[in-house]
């Protein structure tokens, strides 16, 4: 699909910093990192992918209304891909996928490979510096 994030009409850095101020398969051991009145995030440590100073991890965004792609498509949850830098504070998106179901579940009404990810500063003590030192195995 190559429409932006139509499924929320959101711009890509919003969509990632909203998971990111909290805190696949189906066959995904889920555990709750974070949580709103809106969504709730998971991570499932079974799915890091740790490779030299870095570390990828596919992060679930559940949201507790659904949200909407158009006027017929519901978006339950959708699952980011991203790769922190485990040296220094900071992340980059790298995919995203969008399901009408929660827990990643139901049909996928979009997906994306952000081609060419920048890396994002992480601020200290907030939850992405978190689940950074979390899917990179460093000390909280």
């Amino acid at each position: 699909m190559n429409k932006r994030h139509c499924f929320l009409k959101t711009p890509p850095r919003l969509l990632f910093a909203l998971m990111f101020f909290l805190a696949g398969t189906a066959q995904a051991e889920w555990i709750q990192f974070g949580r709103t009145d809106d969504f709730r995030i998971y991570v499932d440590p079974r799915l890091i992918k740790k490779d030299g100073d870095s570390a990828q991890v596919w992060q679930l965004m559940d949201f507790t209304v659904a949200q909407w792609a158009d006027a017929r498509t519901p978006v339950g949850s959708i699952k980011n891909l991203i790769e922190y830098d485990c040296t220094q504070p900071r992340l980059r998106p790298l995919a995203g996928e969008a399901f009408t179901e929660q827990m990643g579940e139901g049909r996928m009404v979009a997906n994306e490979r952000v081609p060419n990810p920048q890396w994002e500063g992480v601020e200290p003590n907030s939850t992405p510096e978190k689940m950074r030192r979390f899917a990179c195995g460093l000390k909280p």
